[in-house]
């Protein structure tokens, strides 16, 4: 065992480990939206797909799970599912018929309409422990986290980025 990882070993802590704290707070979060969402009629990933149509219009799957970081697969299965909740619909433009958007249809929209107060509350409530500073700050270290997690240039490129 090298020096470093005797000294990662005796200060190593789980519940100061960045992805655990993360991956706790995430199911808290979806947790907390269950009662929400159950109440109209939709789950998680839906609200994520329904969300992203409202605010940037019909999308292509690829753009919908990007957006939403929910994979490919899951994707076309979600959308097949919505599409019989008469929640999206698929579309493929008169210019080019090679390509499927997604677009929301009135119930989705009305649901997701329904759904963002809602959703703005329950964030404002756990939100309440920072200051509008600390909020700010904290939404852009996360989005920064996620950049970084997200983007497929070579590490080192990454890291100069980053650091601007």
């Amino acid at each position: 065992m090298t020096d470093r990882s005797l000294e990662d070993m005796t200060t190593f802590h789980l519940e100061r480990f960045v992805p655990y704290l993360v991956h706790s707070i995430g199911s808290r979060l979806a947790e907390g939206f269950g009662e929400c969402f159950d109440a109209a009629g939709v789950n998680l990933q839906e609200w994520r797909v329904m969300a992203v149509l409202h605010e940037f219009g019909p999308q292509t799957m690829g753009d919908i799970a990007r957006r939403t970081s929910i994979n490919a697969s899951t994707m076309t299965r979600l959308i097949g599912a919505m599409e019989k909740s008469a929640l999206v619909e698929r579309e493929r433009p008169v210019a080019n018929q090679r390509t499927v958007y997604v677009r929301l249809r009135d119930e989705g929209r009305r649901k997701v309409e329904r759904l963002i107060p809602q959703v703005i509350d329950y964030e404002r409530d756990l939100s309440a422990c920072f200051s509008e500073a600390e909020l700010d700050t904290f939404r852009t270290l996360l989005s920064k986290m996620f950049r970084s997690l997200t983007d497929d240039r070579p590490p080192a490129e990454r890291e100069k980025i980053l650091a601007g």
